[in-house]
C-alpha cells in the first residue's frame, strides 16, 4: 500500500471518524447506551458523505465507520485497538482487538494505533513494546501505520504538554519505532512543533484535534504547518456541536452549512 494515496497535493486532508463508545455522546447525551447501532451508523454516514469532497482520506471503526462509508471513494484507515483502555496500577494500557491483517482484509489501505503515553510512567516499556509489535506487523503486511500518541500524567508533575510529546517521542524513537505516519498532539507553540520536525527528520508528522475548539485547532494547526507538520487527521474539533442537533435533517444543514465550511478553512492552511 502507498501512503501517497492518502494525500493530496503531498499533504494529509484527513478526518477522524474512529470514536467509539465516546460517538454515542454526540447522539444522545442523556442516555448514550439506548442509542443503537444503526443509529451510530446513520450519524456517522451523513458526516462522511457531508465531507467526502474535502478529506483526502479518512480514518474509521470497522465496527460502525465501515459500513457507514459503503462508497469507499476515498482511501481509508482502521483502528487497530480497542476503544479507551484499560487501568494497570493507575496507568493506562492499550489493548489491542484487531491484526493488521485481518484489517487488511477489510479493504483497508492503512492501519491507526492509538497508545496512551507517560513517559515516566511504570508501563512505559509495556506500551512501547506493543507500538513496535504493530509496527513490524504492520511492514510484514505492507501496510502504512498511522502511530497515534496521547500523553498524560504531565498535569499532575507539573510538566508542560510541550514537553511531555518531546519526551515521549524520544522515547519511541530512541525504541527503534519509526511508523509512515507520527499523529501528534500540539505541543504548546511553534518552537514546540519545530522541535518535532527536526527530531523526526523525515518522518511526517500530522496534528490531531483532541476536542479542542474548532478556533483553536485552525491556530494550533496554522503553527504547526508553518513548523513543518505535513496535515492533520480532524476529529471532534470539526463536527462535535452535531450534539446540539436532534434530528438527522437538522444535522445535514449542520454539517453542509458549517463542517464543510470548516474542512475548506483547514485544507487552505494546510495546502498554502
Amino acid at each position: 500500500m502507498s501512503l501517497q494515496d492518502f494525500k493530496k497535493d503531498n499533504k494529509f486532508l484527513m478526518l477522524a471518524l474512529d470514536h467509539r463508545g465516546s460517538f454515542k455522546k454526540f447522539i444522545n447525551t442523556t442516555h448514550p447506551e439506548k442509542v443503537s447501532d444503526a443509529e451510530v451508523i446513520a450519524n456517522k454516514k451523513i458526516i462522511i458523505e457531508s465531507l467526502e469532497n474535502y478529506f483526502s482520506g479518512v480514518l474509521l471503526d470497522p465496527v460502525w465507520g465501515l459500513p457507514a462509508y459503503p462508497q469507499k471513494h476515498k482511501p481509508y484507515l482502521l483502528c487497530l485497538e480497542k476503544t479507551g483502555y484499560s487501568d494497570e496500577g493507575g496507568e493506562r494500557i492499550t489493548e489491542i482487538e484487531y491484526s493488521v491483517k485481518e484489517l487488511k482484509e477489510m479493504g483497508a489501505s492503512g492501519v491507526k494505533l492509538l497508545i496512551y503515553f507517560n513517559p515516566e510512567a511504570k508501563n512505559k516499556d509495556k506500551q512501547l513494546a506493543t507500538s513496535k509489535k504493530i509496527l513490524e506487523e504492520a511492514k510484514a503486511n505492507d501496510m502504512p501505520l498511522f502511530l497515534e500518541i496521547i500523553t498524560y500524567g504531565n498535569e499532575e508533575l507539573n510538566k508542560t504538554r510541550k514537553e511531555w510529546v518531546l519526551r515521549s517521542l524520544a522515547l519511541f524513537l530512541d525504541y527503534d519505532i519509526k511508523p509512515e505516519v507520527f499523529k501528534l498532539e500540539y505541543p504548546d507553540d511553534q518552537d514546540g512543533c519545530e522541535q518535532i520536525t527536526k527530531i523526526l527528520n523525515n518522518i511526517p508528522w500530522i496534528l490531531l484535534t483532541r476536542g479542542v475548539s474548532f478556533a483553536v485547532f485552525k491556530n494550533q494547526l496554522s503553527t504547526a504547518i508553518t513548523a513543518g507538520a505535513q496535515g492533520f487527521l480532524a476529529g471532534r474539533a470539526l463536527w462535535q456541536e452535531i450534539v446540539d442537533y436532534q434530528t438527522i435533517e437538522q444535522k445535514q444543514e449542520f454539517l453542509v452549512k458549517v463542517v464543510a465550511k470548516r474542512f475548506a478553512e483547514i485544507n487552505k492552511i494546510t495546502l498554502k
